[in-house]
């Protein structure tokens, strides 16, 4: 394996990292949205 590979490989692995931060992170913050949402409506006052 010459430089150009390893750095290829380095480069797909800090990649995927990322893409799968992003996606737990995306995610976790549908969670956190959709009970937060779920508790202002419980707090919301009749009209």
């Amino acid at each position: 394996m010459n430089l150009t590979g390893f750095f290829f490989i380095l480069a797909l692995i800090i990649s995927v990292f990322f893409g799968v931060c992003t996606i737990a992170l995306f995610i976790c913050h549908l969670v956190i949205f959709h009970r937060v949402s779920k508790n202002f409506k419980a707090v919301k006052k009749d009209d």
